[in-house]
């Protein structure tokens, strides 16, 4: 056992040390010489001997600077006329103060941001039944339809088709939100899993039908269609499943009975039965031209018809002169003057009346057709199939108006109408030059 004197005395030499060693660390950061200061950003802001030969690079003004639009305009002249070409060109700046020419000719290049411009990049304008609405979501269907408009059309007419393009494509946009979302709320699980296996098949022929290669399948549809395959999958499903909620909603509110079709006959039976047109000829020459009218006299004796003597008189439309509905009464029935009337009666089609002289001309009339139109009665099964067709059409779109307003009512909890401005706001912002 070691002497309990002994460890006492090793444990105050400890103690000593320790306190030794704090206060020497108390008493150097206490005397810290006055002389020093806080190191700053400003002290690395300076070259010195170790970066005193690195070259600084600063970008010149002129960077900046608003870019100068050229236009060149060249004319060619061809056999069948001149034609004008104009050339935009873009003069840009480059970081060491040289310049490069960039020819304009798709629209985004027009539209390209330049330094302190503003770009809308996305923005939410609201809600359909729960689901957001971006701004650069719903203009991706669309921006090369604008960017076509704004290439080809002054500003103000371009703002204009803008505006309506985008009124448009919403109110389909909002439509077919609003019809697949609730056709997926009513399908059951045996629905989907049905759904699943159609779409399965659906999939199977397409990479069929390019000899059992996705690759080539997936490739096509991007070619052609600007999608990959689990994009032409959706878009079959989202279609099948529209097709079915407006053959269960809307369809059987488009029944049309066969009263309906008398009805619809009735209204439009003038046009199924029109009457017969009458056409009247007329040549009429001045008296003062005696040997004029002494040669028609004689080649009408000799028994030339009235349109041969049109034809030799080179009247305009064969002479033909009015044409009239043809009434049950006959020529008697006509809106003519009765001396008109009266040398027309004595007279069989086609050939000419006895001469009017009146005043100081000389007239001839002939009636030189009657055309009989086709009479169509409601008991024709194709004329009673094209009405059918067109009230149950008539009624569809009607019936599905007014199912898609139900549903906006139900699911839409933005107005319409502010959502629109905002991606036509969004438009312009974006895609319209400034100015």
């Amino acid at each position: 056992m070691p002497d309990n004197s002994a460890i006492m005395n090793i444990v105050a030499v400890i103690a000593l040390l320790t306190v030794a060693v704090t206060f020497s660390g108390c008493q150097s950061w206490m005397n810290r010489p006055e002389t020093e200061t806080e190191v700053t950003v400003q002290e690395f802001n300076h070259l010195t001997a170790a970066n005193s030969k690195l070259d600084v690079v600063q970008v010149p003004p002129s960077v900046f600077a608003p870019e100068e639009v050229r236009v060149t305009v060249e004319t060619e002249t061809d056999g069948q006329g001149e034609k004008v070409t104009t050339q935009k060109s873009r003069v840009e700046k480059n970081a060491d103060g040289s310049e490069r020419t960039v020819q304009l000719g798709a629209a985004t290049d027009e539209i390209r941001i330049k330094p302190g411009g503003k770009w809308t990049i996305d923005s939410l304008v609201g809600q359909i039944n729960g689901r957001p609405v971006y701004a650069s979501k719903f203009m991706q269907s669309i921006e090369d339809r604008i960017l076509r408009i704004v290439a080809e059309n002054p500003r103000v007419k371009a703002q204009h088709m803008i505006e309506q393009l985008v009124s448009d494509r919403f109110q389909q946009y909002i439509n077919n939100e609003l019809i697949i979302a609730e056709a997926e709320g009513l399908l059951s699980p045996e629905m989907q899993a049905g759904i699943f296996a159609w779409l399965q098949s659906i999939q199977e022929q397409t990479v069929a039908g390019y000899g059992g290669n996705r690759t080539a399948a997936t490739q096509t549809l991007q070619d052609q269609f600007g999608m990959n395959m689990e994009q032409y999958l959706k878009e079959k499903r989202d279609e099948a499943l529209a097709q079915d909620l407006l053959r269960r909603r809307v369809k059987p509110r488009t029944i049309v009975s066969w009263r309906d079709v008398e009805r619809q006959y009735s209204m439009l039976e003038k046009s199924f039965n029109p009457e017969p047109k009458i056409t009247i000829g007329r040549i009429r020459l001045p008296l003062t031209d005696a040997l004029v009218i002494q040669d028609v006299e004689a080649r009408f004796a000799r028994g030339e018809t009235f349109a041969d003597v049109a034809t030799v008189l080179k009247l305009p439309d064969g002479g033909a002169w009015q044409q009239f509905p043809m009434p049950a009464s006959g020529v008697v029935g006509l809106e003519l003057a009765d001396d008109i009337k009266k040398v027309l009666i004595a007279v069989e089609q086609g050939k000419v009346s006895a001469e009017i002289r009146k005043g100081s001309t000389v007239t001839w009339y002939c009636v030189t057709d009657v055309e009989l139109q086709l009479s169509r009665s409601i008991f024709d099964s194709v004329l009673q199939r094209q009405l059918r067709r067109g009230l149950e059409d008539q009624r569809g779109r009607y019936e599905q108006q007014r199912y898609l307003g139900s549903l906006r009512d139900r699911w839409v909890t933005n107005d319409i109408d502010q959502m629109t401005r905002r991606l036509t706001t969004i438009a312009w912002d974006r895609y319209l030059p400034s100015g």
